[in-house]
């Protein structure tokens, strides 16, 4: 009986939670735009670039690190 009870009211609270949320709004997704291929120049000047880049900031880390190495000395005989 007194599961009989418990479901009822777990029923109840539920029908009363539902009642309280508010409505779901779904946007339609966009309509997929057809896919244009960069040509192979231009995909390669476009990873060339970002090598560029990587490289730089790569040199800019050893710099960093060097630096870093230089101004503790002691460090490097205990590793």
């Amino acid at each position: 009986m007194a599961n009989r009870s418990n479901r009822c009211r777990t029923a109840s609270a539920v029908v009363a939670a539902a009642a309280c949320e508010p409505e779901v709004h779904r946007w339609p997704h966009p309509i997929p735009q057809p896919y244009a291929s960069a040509s192979t120049e231009t995909t390669l000047h476009y990873i060339c670039c970002a090598l560029s880049y990587q490289n730089e900031l790569l040199s800019e880390i050893k710099t960093l690190l060097e630096q870093t190495a230089v101004n503790r000395p002691g460090k490097d005989a205990q590793s």
